[in-house]
């Protein structure tokens, strides 16, 4: 069934009284007096304004999402009990809001909610500390993002779409994730992913079959080598930021061999620049898109500073031992 129109929803939020099932609230507008909102693949969300003066996200659907009941409420439910420190609860409302179209049905239309999370995107973070050339804090932000990955691998679920403008860095400093359409839950197992994620961030091999715990370790991967890389050089953002990655590309990983940007991470002063880029070319390459040792890879990864590493030293044994 063919959805409204991100315009169609527009309407309804700047007309909300008596389009909306439970909610009460004032949308934030710009300054020709339109509701504020961001629009993605599948959906727009708008900023709005509770009678208590609760700041909410509201995300209204312009493309089908499979299963959207099903996943949203399990979801939902995962964020409201497991007390995961880096997601936001939310709410699914299946029939929240009547929309009027020339596209779609006049119908009631689902929508999420969820509070608005003041703050930037770890892509903008990261490109202020690399005009500010502050690698402490990069090394920070580094050992930051590998503990929400392990935390997302401990308990065996996936946000499934990791990449820099869906993970935000808080007014707090703490980083949250944002955008669950593709989430995986150990529930929902079985099901095809909704989508594949951005393109500078995934397995070049991954599908729609791909929907398991592991769909996240490249992406993983990925943001973490490039934050260790921008920690010792910073100017490769301003270089390779093209507004839709971090420093890396789809080209790098489709054709690992001839990418430029990997033959400079592979001779890095730094052993874990050089130790994760091998990680990301023999994952490229390889059929399967999970990597092997991403714990291992993690846990190592929430130990660094801003010094140089160097290779571990190998054990020494005595013949006498």
């Amino acid at each position: 069934m063919p959805l409204p129109l991100i315009n169609d929803y527009k309407t309804a939020i700047a007309n909300a009284k008596g389009r909306f099932a439970t909610l009460e609230f004032e949308p934030h507008l710009d300054a020709r007096r339109s509701p504020v909102f961001l629009a993605g693949n599948f959906a727009g969300v708008f900023r709005v304004v509770t009678r208590d003066g609760e700041h909410l996200a509201i995300k209204c659907f312009t493309r089908e999402v499979p299963d959207l009941p099903r996943r949203y409420s399990a979801v939902a439910k995962f964020c409201r009990t497991a007390q995961c420190p880096y997601v936001v609860p939310l709410q699914f409302l299946s029939a929240e809001v009547f929309v009027t179209s020339r596209v779609a049905p006049h119908a009631d239309y689902a929508v999420v909610t969820m509070p608005w999370i003041d703050g930037r995107s770890i892509g903008a973070v990261a490109e202020i500390l690399c005009q500010r050339g502050n690698a402490a804090a990069l090394a920070g932000l580094t050992r930051a993002w590998s503990r929400l990955c392990l935390d997302l691998l401990q308990r065996g679920i996936a946000h499934g779409d990791l990449k820099h403008d869906n993970i935000l860095v808080s007014q707090d400093g703490r980083l949250k994730l944002i955008d669950y359409d593709s989430m995986y839950l150990p529930e929902l197992k079985g099901l095809p992913s909704t989508m594949l994620g951005g393109i500078n961030f995934q397995h070049p091999k991954r599908d729609i079959r791909h929907f398991d715990a592991a769909i996240d370790h490249f992406s993983m991967l990925v943001i973490l080598l490039s934050l260790r890389a921008l920690t010792f050089g910073p100017e490769l953002f301003r270089r390779h930021h093209n507004g839709e990655n971090l420093i890396l590309t789809k080209d790098d990983f489709t054709r690992p061999e001839g990418s430029d940007m990997l033959k400079v991470l592979a001779v890095s002063p730094d052993f874990h620049v050089r130790d994760w880029t091998s990680h990301l070319i023999k994952s490229a390459k390889a059929p399967s898109i999970g990597i092997p040792g991403m714990d291992v890879i993690l846990k190592t990864a929430a130990k660094i500073d801003a010094t140089l590493a160097l290779p571990p030293k190998k054990a020494l044994f005595s013949f006498f031992s």
